[in-house]
């Protein structure tokens, strides 16, 4: 979800000249707000030091996406899990 909020802000920031100019004010904290950051995220994203707004964009995505948990592919059990291993059942029938 924070990659979609960076992505909104970066967008947004194309058409609305206030997104620049809170950064360049030092009051881009104001604009984070409004966006679905988390808190914690939010603050990191209003500490970062950049002398432009594409630098901020570049290491704003950098933390975000660091952050962001990317999900994991399917889990499938091996097919050999569940099987008896026992040295007395080796060689008896077994059903998997």
């Amino acid at each position: 979800m924070s990659m979609q909020a960076l992505n909104q802000l970066v967008a947004r920031s194309i058409i609305d000249p206030s997104i620049v100019q809170n950064f360049a004010e030092g009051s881009i904290s104001e604009v984070l707000r409004e966006l679905d950051f988390t808190s914690e995220l939010r603050e990191r994203l209003a500490k970062l030091s950049a002398d432009t707004w594409a630098e901020f964009a570049v290491l704003a995505y950098r933390i975000v996406k660091s952050v962001e948990q990317i999900p994991s592919p399917i889990e499938l059990p091996s097919p050999a899990e569940g099987l008896i291993t026992e040295e007395s059942q080796i060689g008896k029938e077994q059903v998997a």
